[in-house]
């Protein structure tokens, strides 16, 4: 099994390349049992807290999917999306212990 982590840079003006890891990563979870996490850092945190439409229906996937999902909680503070973010099922987790943990656990890391 497969053990990949997104770690989404990518802001709102880089909606469509985020948007399709965020598919990306839900369907390796459902069609293929993979191990996959989800990571929003810097714009990325933005992207998040701000989705809508077809944005937030990825992310709402992921969250109903059980896809682990963390955003870094000082951009989330920077951004003034705390709640925003945490509402869609996203928990907040400095990036450097996320960064560590996630090489330490054995993920590959995909940056977008």
């Amino acid at each position: 099994m497969g053990k990949i982590a997104f770690w989404i840079t990518a802001g709102p003006s880089l909606q469509d390349k985020a948007m399709a890891n965020l598919v990306l990563a839900g369907r390796l979870k459902t069609n293929r049992q993979q191990d996959v996490q989800v990571y929003f850092f810097g714009p990325g945190v933005q992207l998040a807290g701000q989705a809508e439409g077809a944005l937030l229906g990825a992310i709402s996937a992921l969250a109903e999917g059980q896809v682990p999902m963390a955003a870094c909680p000082a951009n989330a503070e920077q951004y003034g999306l705390v709640s925003s973010v945490t509402e869609k099922g996203v928990a907040m987790e400095p990036a450097g212990e996320a960064m560590i943990r996630l090489v330490e656990q054995g993920y590959q890391i995909v940056g977008v």
